[in-house]
């Protein structure tokens, strides 16, 4: 490992992350801080690309970040840390945390991303998709990367981890420098960081994410990223989600009868 710190592969420190994603609520994670080495961290955040280098750019009633996948013309330490992600070293440290055999990255935006969050960004409660929409793999597991130095607990942004009815929101993770979350990815993981940005206007929230996936297991189903309201949404809100993901649901449906 050349990015990944090597103290997260001691024989010790692995049996602590395992208690701690055992036990973790509202579901599955751990948190890791300083996961790359202090170099490495510093160089991505610096050399974070600029706004017009991301392909997504992701603005409704449910989120509000830049998103890309183009490591093509992204610095090259982008595409080094995902091919180290990719190791099988790596597979065997998610392994022996999670207890997930065989887990990997796909060579795609469904797999590796940067996202990026300015001023009054954000990103409301969701679950991810569970299948990839074009491989026949199941998502398991996400792996957020933390790259904006001195966060402050002001600007909002943290990521917020909710029950299964979304009725509370159970823990929220700050997302500190250098510091990785790595959650497990079912129907009830329900997330998201809810509270516009309000940061500076030359700061942004960096991030690195991967999703890792493993063998469709039996008797799971589909389904798109799902968005659920909260209770402090506004009744409009909270309508309109409902009618969104309702429709959503009626045409994965039609679109699965008819073949496509």
């Amino acid at each position: 490992m050349e990015f990944i710190q090597r103290k997260h592969f001691t024989e010790e420190q692995i049996a602590e992350y395992k208690e701690d994603y055992k036990v973790s609520k509202p579901y599955k994670h751990v948190i890791i801080n300083d996961f790359l080495s202090e170099e490495i961290a510093e160089k991505l955040s610096k050399q974070f690309p600029s706004d017009d280098l991301f392909n997504k750019r992701k603005k409704g009633m449910h989120e509000n970040k830049l998103e890309g996948d183009q490591f093509d013309i992204y610095p090259e330490i982008f595409s080094a840390l995902k091919k180290e992600l990719a190791t099988p070293e790596f597979s065997k440290l998610i392994e022996e945390v999670t207890g997930i055999k065989d887990a990997f990255i796909t060579d795609d935006g469904f797999g590796v991303c940067i996202q990026k969050g300015k001023r009054g960004s954000f990103e409301d409660v969701h679950v991810d998709f569970n299948i990839h929409p074009l491989k026949n793999v199941q998502r398991r597991l996400n792996l957020e990367i933390y790259l904006t130095p001195e966060w402050h607990a002001e600007w909002n942004g943290a990521v917020e981890m909710w029950n299964d009815c979304v009725s509370k929101c159970k823990k929220a993770v700050m997302p500190k420098f250098n510091r990785a979350l790595l959650f497990e990815v079912n129907d009830c993981s329900y997330y998201g960081y809810t509270k516009p940005l309000e940061t500076p206007e030359n700061i942004s929230r960096k991030m690195f994410s991967a999703t890792f996936y493993t063998p469709v297991e039996e008797d799971v189903v589909f389904h798109d990223t799902v968005f659920h309201s909260r209770p402090d949404d506004k009744p409009t809100k909270k309508l309109l989600t409902s009618i969104q993901e309702t429709l959503k649901t009626k045409i994965k449906t039609s679109l699965k009868k008819a073949g496509k």
